[in-house]
Parts: C-alpha cells; structure tokens; sequence
C-alpha cells in the first residue's frame, strides 16, 4: 500500500517544479508537435484525452480540429493557464487535476489518449503506460511524443552529463525518461497489455533571435532547467563551462534565418494501438 504522506510528498514536488519559472513560454516552442499530431490523426468528431495536457497545447490543438477533448494535469498553475489559453481561442476543452499513474477517468473512455512531452517525465513509466491503455477504447490508439537525447532539449542534459557524471548517476530518473524513445525498451512498458507498438524519430525546429538567446530562455523560464542549474551552483561546480558548450554546440547545428537562427530538436512519437 503507498504511504498517503509520501505520495503528498511526491506530488509536492511535481508541482513545485513545474511552477516554477513561466513554462509557457517553453511551451509556444513545442506547439508545432501538437498542431501536427491534430492533423494526422484525423481527431474531428473523436473522444479525446489530453493526458499531462501542461498549457494545453495539445488539447487546444485537437478540439480546434473538431475533437471532443478532456484533458488533464497534475499542477493546478498549468490548468489555469490552459483554461486561460482555450477561452481566448474560443475552444471547448474539460480540464481536471489528475495523475498520470492513476488516470482520473473510467475505462475505455476515449477513442485517442495523446501525452505531448508529458508521459515520458512519469516516475513510474510502466504504471503510466498501463493507465494510459487503460482508459483508451479497443480499437484505439494512444499517441505519446517524448525527447531524444539528440538536438537542443536533449543536449541540455548530454553537456551537463559530459563535465559532470556524477550528477547523472545521482538522477536515475533521466534514464527512465529514455524509454519513451527507444524501439528496444518502449515495448516492455506496456507488457502485459493486448497492444501493438510503433516508434517514430522527428525533427522540430526552433526560432531564437541567437544560441545565446535560447539558452536565456531555458535557464529563465524552464523548471527542470533551473533546477538544474540550482544543482550545478549549489554543487560548487561551474555553469558558465556548461554554458560555453552549449552555445558552442548550439552555434554549430543553428541554420540562420532573417529573424535569426533556428535550432533543432529530435522527437520520438510512439503509437500505441490497442486490440482489446
């Protein structure tokens, strides 16, 4: 039985860090993935569940496809803010608190279940995983998009892992993350469910006036960013050296534009088709 005072504690902690920081402004990069998702897979007229909706890119993106949408996260800022967002656009979007390890919908309630860089963060993958076909309908699909460890997200976490690796091994949840983009290990989450698995590999790209710009963006607005760079100081090692690599690195792959550079980031997209 879990402890209820250790759970407060986790859930706690989840919210604190995606509080903090102004993670809408990280989120206008992604929302490329989500309109592409609401296009392809055709939701107009579906029962959709946005699951870890954060501002609600997805959400938004799929009931302005014609979708019926529920969605759901577990820090009541994000809400706020997704509620704010699907107003504005004048679009009809339920959204509730809710945890990804215990899904807070009945069974086989949707036709799509679709996690836009959310699931993939879950600390416990495989009860994400079989809580997400849970409440997906036979015959549906569920549709979650995770980062690599390749391009910009992901080299935010390969620079620091590089200079320091006893920060890594002391975070054993970054590898978790992981398998959402891995053909050999993404099967094995859904172990013991009746579905069958599919990973794709994509590119996004994103728009900053320079590297050095996007990296201000990241340590100013990201939770995770500036946990890690709090960890980093705190740990009395050197974020500046982490810095120049970035940029340096950033500065290399960057493909200048008029407004001036875009950087890319890779993506996997599991698609996860449920029989019975």
């Amino acid at each position: 039985m879990t402890d209820p005072a250790s759970d407060d504690e986790r859930v706690a902690g989840i919210r604190q860090v995606w509080t903090e920081g102004d993670y809408r402004r990280i989120a206008q990069l992604f929302s490329p993935v989500s309109e592409r998702l609401a296009v392809e897979l055709d939701v107009a007229g579906r029962q959709v569940l946005d699951a870890a909706t954060g501002t609600g890119n997805t959400a938004i993106a799929m009931a302005r496809a014609g979708a019926e949408v529920e969605a759901f996260d577990l820090t009541p800022l994000m809400l706020d803010r997704a509620r704010e967002r699907a107003r504005a656009e004048h679009v009809q979007v339920r959204f509730r608190e809710g945890d990804l390890t215990a899904v807070p919908f009945p069974d086989a309630s949707f036709d799509l279940v679709v996690s836009t860089f959310g699931a993939f963060l879950c600390d416990d993958p495989a009860a994400c995983a079989r809580e997400l076909v849970r409440v997906c309908r036979p015959g549906g699909r569920i549709v979650s998009t995770a980062w690599t460890g390749e391009g910009v997200i992901g080299s935010l976490r390969r620079a620091t892992e590089s200079r320091y690796p006893q920060l890594a091994m002391a975070d054993p949840s970054h590898e978790a993350h992981l398998v959402w983009g891995d053909p050999d290990r993404l099967p094995g989450l859904f172990e013991g469910c009746d579905v069958e698995v599919h990973l794709e590999h994509r590119e996004v790209w994103f728009p900053f006036g320079s590297s050095e710009d996007a990296l201000e963006l990241f340590e100013t607005t990201s939770g995770p960013v500036m946990r890690l760079r709090g960890a980093i100081l705190e740990a009395g090692l050197d974020w500046d050296a982490i810095r120049s690599d970035l940029v340096r690195e950033w500065d290399e792959v960057a493909v200048q534009t008029d407004a001036g550079v875009e950087l890319p980031s890779t993506y996997a997209v599991a698609f996860v088709e449920r029989r019975s």
